[in-house]
Formats: C-alpha cells, structure tokens, sequence
C-alpha cells in the first residue's frame, strides 16, 4: 500500500450538479491519521457546492505526493446500481401508481446516464500525476460508517455504528456492528424509507432549502406543539426488521413525489412552528426507537454515528439520554463533507485486512492562516492592525465591554461548526443579541448562539455532562442547562431550557482557551457566544481574504486575523 491516500467525494461530470452536495477531499497517512481535510464550499466559496472539488485540489497540489492512492466516493458499478434501486419496487409495491412506475423508469435511466458519465470523467479530471494511481471506491454509507468508526475514541471497544441521511447509492441508512479494527454490516434502511429525506421534504414545505436549513427547523420547533403532526406521520410507520418502513402519505413523503397534497392535507390548522415540532418530534421518536432496537439486539451501548441527520443536536441529546447508551461519537463532520474522510478509511481497513481506529482528536484540519497573509489582507483593504503582547487579554477586554470579536486564526475547521478558529466570539449575557447580530448579518435563525465554555466550569453550566462525552468537544449535541447558565449566559440558552456548547480543553484549542480564560479573570462568565464568521448564505470564511472581508461587510468591532487586531472605532456597541 502507498504511504499516503486521497479521499474525493464530488460529481465531475456536469458542473452545475446538485445531486451531490458539501464536495470534499482529505489525506490521510498510512495509519489513518487525518493530515488535511476541507470541503469544496470553504475554497470556491459557493454554499454545499456538490461539483469535483477542483478548487481543493489545486490549493493543496502541493501537498499532496505522485506515489498515492485515490479512493472515491460512489458505486459506479451497474449490479450495484440495480441492486440499490430495487427499493424503488418496494415503494411502487405500497402505492401501486402508475405515474409512479413511469417516474421509477425515468429516474433509473437519469441514474444509469450519471453513472456511465462520472466512469468516463472522474479519473479524467484528476491532476495528471494522479490519473494513473490506483483508484478504489467506496459505497457511500459504508464511507460514512468508516468515517464513525475508524476516528472514534474507542480503539478497544466493541461499537454499534448507525448512518442515517437522505440518500446514498439507494439507502438512508445502515447499522453495523465495529470491533478489532473490522466493521460487519447488519442491516441497511432503503431509501424509500428515509428519515432524513422526510425532514428535508417538511423542511422545502416551510420555505427553507433543502440540505442547509434543516437546523432551522431544529430550532423553529421548540415554540411549536410537535403532537398533531407527529401522531399522524406516526401512524403511517411500521417496523420491519427491526428498522423503520414508511406506508401511504409518508411513504410518498419519503419519495418526495407527488406528496404535496399530502403534506397540505396533514398539517390544516397548524402553525409553522407546529409543523416544525411535529417533524422533529417524528425524528426523535423514530431514531431512539431504531436506537433502542439495535442496542437490545446486538448488547452494545458504545455508539458512532455519522450521516446528515445526525446533525440534527437535539436529536442527539435524546439519544444521549437513553438508558441504553453507554457513551456517543459523532463525526464532527457527520454530513456528506465527511464521507472524503470515510472513504480513505474505509479503503484502508479493506488492504490491511482490518484498521485501528485512531481518534480524530484535533479538527482543525484546513487551511491555515499566517501572520504575513493577515498584514497583507488588512492592509489590502486599507485597515490597520496590532500585534499586542496579549492578544488574548484585549480581546477579552474588548468582549467584556460588550463588543463582538471575529477570529480567523490557525487551521480551519473541519465540519459544519465552527469551533474557535472560524468565529465570531461575543459576550452571552444579553439574549437581545440573537436578534440584533442575525440582522447584521442578514441572518434567520430561530436557535440562539451556541456557547464555547472552558471545560473546568462545564458541570456546573451543563449538569449532565460529562468530561468522557466526546460529542460536547465538537458541538455535536445539546444540554439542559442548569440555574447558573440561565443567570451568566442567557443569550445562549434556547426557549426549551437547552444549550450547544462546544466544550473547550486548554489541549484542544490553546488560543481559544487563553482568550475564554482572560475572559473569566474579567468577568466571572467562563462562557461567550460561539457563532459561525460568515455572511448570510455564505460558507465559513476560511483564508484572509475572507475574514477581512467578511469583518468589514459585517461593521463588526474587531477582528483577531492571526496574531494581528484589527479595531473598528466606528463599530456598534451592545452597551
């Protein structure tokens, strides 16, 4: 095997392609650790861009050496296919429809022509010194098991692994049973039967995009009554096999095919917010029981999980909570941005007959700003900047004084959340700012900021965590929070009594820690507001161009661009 191998997960075929989305690539060495990961978003600069991550590929060509492997995301291979969309005749079965079948048709035909084309001009787009190495794929829910299972903290341990999304080469799904470095597929959910893809339908039907305002929903749902929906699509589940089947409406739901009157007819009288609640509530009921289920069957309470509707952290809190769970792994980048990740670990357990997992402890995986592209960025667009002796004390004191601080600093983030090196950082003592900063940044959101709190004063803000929670260190799940976090952080305490915290240890992320700590000498608050540094519709900004651009269409107060600070005089004041 070659010392190091690629990971790519992206259509190359037709440019403008949206059937895939969050493109990514990523390197690992030859004992899986992550060298670098990033999704094509961050560089081209286009929201969940699903086209060949070309942008990626030229910006890290020189980090990546002649003698690797490739390993795709995708089946590609005509039994597969046909194999996959069998489940389509699972589905015409229960609606017996004769637009239906001739959908069924047209759709198998769209899907064969993808395939055929993307065997022509995947290899084709590769840089020249890469179209000649050795090219494996990799089925995509089998990526996205691997990304769980081989980055999970558990090395020794038996794991139940469950993906969950809205569709991969024909399945939502797959539960798997991990063990000695191996992974023995137990069952896998058609995708007619997709919980994810029933989220993403509810989600386009309150006027949100598909595949990027899911979370809205998440938050939307806390001032709904979830019970008249949820009952309704409820009863139209089944089980099999121990997994969930959808029947009538929801399976048409499901297919997000003539459904529309469906979903019109289910929700007469009922507010957004209770529709968003009712889907939630649907999605919560359906995954813990699926949870319950697989835990009692296999006696295994050691959870890794990866697939979009994992992002759903609500939802995760839930699972958390239930007896049977031991403990929850989350890939941090557990939508589609991961699978580039899976696929080079899922290729590697196949040529060394089993693989260790290695825990990706550190997710600061992508691009990395300097100090001299900071200087040349700011001055760029005419600002002035200063390297301070302690840059973490006068960002706190500027925090203190009510002011809201950008930082874009060290490697980015790997995943959806940003984690400390792609943030905006305020104070969280005003709930009044989830309001004021969203409009600044022409944002619409229902959930409140997430908090980033050092780790030695997480119990007494969270009650239920636990320093073994893994999940907590990548903002992957949500807490009930407890008197103290009402009183000192109310502005990232949602309606339902719930939080987001990401969970900060001085080892994971020194700077951000420094900063929190400076923080806490002034105030007595362990905790600031964590929220992503974008624009609206926007991805994460990722090099220095970006943050000082995004700094100054945002009128923000200050930005953190390295070791450089930048001080808006002119900037809004939250006192």
């Amino acid at each position: 095997m070659s010392k190091k191998i690629l990971g790519l997960h992206g259509y190359s075929y037709l440019e403008t392609n949206r059937v895939v989305h969050n493109s990514s690539i990523a390197l690992l060495d030859d004992r899986g650790a992550v060298l670098f990961a990033t999704e094509e978003e961050r560089l081209s600069r286009d929201k969940n861009d699903g086209r060949f991550p070309s942008c990626t590929l030229q910006a890290w060509a020189d980090d990546i050496p002649s003698d690797i492997e490739v390993a795709w995301v995708g089946t590609l291979k005509l039994q597969q296919m046909m194999d996959n969309w069998l489940n389509f005749y699972l589905w015409l079965k229960e609606v017996q429809s004769l637009r239906g079948m001739v959908y069924f048709a047209g759709k198998f035909f769209e899907y064969f022509v993808i395939a055929s084309k993307e065997l022509i001009f995947q290899q084709r787009r590769l840089p020249p010194h890469l179209s000649s190495r050795p090219c494996h794929r990799v089925l995509h829910h089998e990526a996205h098991a691997a990304s769980a299972y081989y980055c999970s903290p558990w090395s020794d341990k038996t794991q139940l692994v469950i993906t969950l999304d809205g569709n991969g080469d024909g399945h939502s799904g797959s539960i798997w049973r991990a063990q000695t470095g191996h992974m023995d597929c137990l069952a896998t959910l058609p995708y007619a039967h997709s919980i994810g893809i029933v989220y993403t339908a509810w989600t386009e039907f309150l006027g949100f995009k598909a595949h990027r305002h899911e979370g809205k929903i998440v938050g939307l749902a806390a001032y709904g009554n979830g019970e008249p929906l949820s009952k309704k699509l409820l009863s139209l589940l089944t089980w099999k096999h121990d997994l969930p089947y959808f029947n009538g409406a929801l399976s048409r739901i499901a297919f997000r095919k003539f459904s529309a009157e469906d979903m019109r007819d289910m929700v007469v009288g009922l507010k957004d917010e209770d529709i968003a609640a009712g889907i939630q509530v649907f999605a919560e009921v359906v995954v813990t029981e699926l949870v319950q289920r697989w835990v009692n069957k296999t006696g295994i309470g050691l959870l890794a999980l990866a697939g979009g509707v994992f992002a759903n952290v609500k939802l995760n809190q839930r699972i958390m909570e239930l007896d049977v769970v031991n403990n929850v792994y989350i890939h941090p980048n557990m939508g589609d941005g991961g699978l580039a990740v899976g696929a080079c670990l899922a290729t590697m357990a196949r040529q060394q007959e089993g693989l260790s997992p290695r825990f990706l402890d550190s997710v600061y995986l992508g691009y990395q700003i300097t100090s001299e592209g900071a200087q040349a960025a700011i001055v760029a667009q005419g600002l002035q900047g200063v390297q301070p002796v302690n840059l973490a004390y006068e960002a706190a004191q500027l925090l203190a004084a009510g002011k809201v601080v950008a930082r874009a600093g060290g490697r980015m983030e790997y995943g959806p959340r940003a984690l400390g090196n792609r943030t905006l950082f305020a104070s969280c003592d005003d709930p009044k700012i989830n309001q004021w900063l969203n409009d600044k940044l022409q944002r619409t959101e229902f959930m409140p900021f997430a908090p980033i709190i050092m780790a030695e004063h997480a119990a007494e803000y969270f009650p239920a965590w636990k320093p073994e929670h893994i999940a907590a260190r990548f903002m992957t799940v949500t807490y009930d929070v407890s008197a103290v976090a009402k009183k000192h952080i109310p502005a990232a305490v949602h309606i339902d009594g719930t939080a987001r915290p990401q969970v900060l240890r001085c080892e994971d992320n020194p700077e951000v820690h420094a900063l929190l700590k400076a923080y806490y000498k002034i105030t007595g608050v362990p905790a600031l507001i964590n929220t992503s540094f974008n624009m609206h519709e926007e991805p994460i900004v990722c090099n220095e161009e970006d943050a000082v651009r995004a700094y100054v269409a945002g009128g923000l107060d200050a930005l953190i661009c390295a070791d450089w600070l930048v001080i808006n005089k002119q900037g809004y004041t939250l006192k």
